[in-house]
């Protein structure tokens, strides 16, 4: 059995409102599994679980 693999779209970063920041690479957008969700530990007010982009399980692009 094969998984299929979790697809991921751009959201709109939490933290600086799109406008780019450290937390987002400057893009202003993150990567986030879809359907996206909100950090549960912050409600997407940005917190260490999400890397404060607001974001459920955020990829992490380095």
């Amino acid at each position: 059995m094969s998984e299929d693999p979790e697809t991921y779209a751009p959201e709109t970063c939490c933290h600086c409102d799109g406008l780019g920041c450290l937390y987002c690479n400057k893009k202003g957008t993150v990567m986030v599994p879809q359907p996206a969700q909100k950090c549960r530990q912050c409600g997407g007010d940005c917190c260490i679980y999400c890397g404060y982009t607001g974001w459920e399980r955020p990829l992490k692009e380095y």
